[in-house]
């Protein structure tokens, strides 16, 4: 069968933005993250990645793809669906400071905050259900609770939150398939589990194509990420784990290559992130405890707190927690001053900063921090409000959370089957490019996205 020409695409996207799909697409697109697996692998010699130089060479792939800043986990997956940046799509971190409540609120783990209440933007998942098309998600950030997927199991360490967030009936039915997700719960985030954990994410996946064929299936997996904060990126643990994940990808590629599926798939491969190593960690709560805007209680911890961090490896957010504004406008100004003459400080950036970078201004969201700092080459921010600001390590270590220009942050972006071009090449394309072309994919456009389709590697 001919494949639908771009008129047709843009036609068939038109006709979503105004209404409902007439009848389900005969098109399937499969969007698989694999966290931390920068772009430099691609065409690293030592990195042994048969299945994805396959797809690369036989459709399309980038340079690098840039991605959001800070560059963490549920910031840059909640882009790749959204097609915005965090200023408009409101994941702006890992992890932020409430400053309501006085205490770090957490997006990761899904834990706290449902999707509604995390993710204020549509989603390409939410386009595709508008349009009638059924729609999974396996391990994605930032989707508990999410009303517009028909099959999905919440990326969390906590067993309560598999037990809430799971489609009703899934466990059970994947129980029957000898897909157990039981042992979720007692791994955890654990990266000693990260092996076996996307050994069960690929599997599941598997299942829900074959039995089910959704339209749209999103899939996360997770071991580069965690070997590479262990050991760092490029070493001998990295290769191995760069390997472990293109061995999933090629169990991917089998399922889409037997029926039903077979030449009416298309499979687009990107990350999150890159990595960076660093030997060396600074603890900016450390620092503000030793300049009194900290005061720990005798177990070390906050008692109170005129300043707060929160680390994000390669960025920091630093909030000034003055209730009076111009009280607050001069501790920023002495923090900055403080953040600059700090061993590992790379840049000091202000709001005036943020908009360019895609991040709200703290007046508008107060999820957002008065500055954000950056990390030098060979240090990473961390945790800890008590003992020595800088320590080093003990041994290589890796980080993310840097600006995105940072060329250890490029991600990877492969495209590979039904639409794809074969032997396409770009430069570089953008996180919130990925939504938008998937949304072609699927005959349907992305209404708002900040992103473009990138039809270059469309047939």
């Amino acid at each position: 069968m001919r494949r639908p020409s771009l008129l047709l695409l843009a036609a068939a996207g038109l006709a979503a933005a105004g209404c409902a799909s007439p009848g389900p697409s005969s098109r399937h697109v499969v969007v698989v993250s694999i966290d931390g697996f920068a772009s430099f692998y691609l065409d690293d010699p030592r990195a042994d990645l048969p299945n994805l130089r396959r797809l690369a060479r036989e459709g399309a792939h980038a340079r690098r793809m840039e991605v959001s800043f800070p560059s963490l986990t549920w910031v840059c997956h909640t882009t790749l669906v959204t097609g915005v940046s965090p200023a408009r799509h409101g994941v702006i971190a890992n992890t932020f400071f409430d400053r309501a409540r006085g205490e770090e609120t957490a997006f990761i783990g899904d834990a706290v905050l449902t999707r509604d209440e995390a993710v204020r933007a549509p989603t390409l998942y939410d386009a595709a259900h508008a349009a009638g098309l059924k729609t999974a998600s396996v391990i994605w950030p930032a989707t508990a609770g999410a009303k517009a997927l028909d099959w999905a199991i919440p990326d969390s360490s906590k067993p309560e939150v598999h037990a809430k967030h799971t489609t009703p009936g899934l466990a059970e039915e994947l129980e029957r398939a000898g897909l157990s997700i039981e042992p979720l719960g007692r791994w955890g985030w654990d990266h000693a589990y990260s092996a076996p954990r996307d050994d069960l994410y690929t599997r599941v996946a598997v299942h829900l194509l074959e039995r089910h064929a959704p339209s749209l299936l999103l899939l996360h997996l997770i071991t580069p990420d965690g070997v590479e904060h262990d050991h760092g990126p490029q070493g001998p643990e990295a290769y191995w784990a760069v390997r472990y994940a293109d061995q999933r990808i090629g169990e991917l590629v089998a399922a889409l290559e037997r029926p039903p599926l077979r030449g009416r798939a298309t499979l687009l491969v990107v990350s999150d992130h890159g990595f960076a190593r660093h030997d060396r960690e600074v603890r900016l709560n450390a620092l503000f405890a030793r300049e009194g805007l900290i005061e720990l209680d005798a177990q070390g911890s906050p008692a109170r707190r005129r300043a707060w961090a929160v680390a994000g490896g390669g960025s920091a957010a630093v909030y000034a927690l003055e209730a009076d504004a111009a009280a607050r406008a001069a501790l920023v100004e002495r923090l900055a001053a403080l953040l600059w003459k700090t061993e590992g400080v790379e840049r000091v950036l202000r709001p005036s900063d943020f908009t360019r970078l895609g991040l709200p201004d703290p007046a508008a969201d107060p999820r957002q921090a008065d500055l954000m700092a950056t990390a030098r080459e060979g240090y990473a921010f961390a945790r800890g409000a008590a003992g020595d600001v800088v320590k080093p390590t003990d041994g290589p270590r890796g980080a993310h959370g840097h600006l995105p220009q940072d060329p250890r942050m490029g991600a990877l972006f492969v495209a590979w089957g039904a639409g794809v071009r074969r032997g396409a090449g770009l430069d570089e394309v953008r996180a919130v490019d990925v939504a938008p072309t998937a949304a072609a994919l699927l005959g349907l456009e992305l209404a708002g996205a900040e992103g473009r389709v990138v039809r270059e590697i469309l047939e």
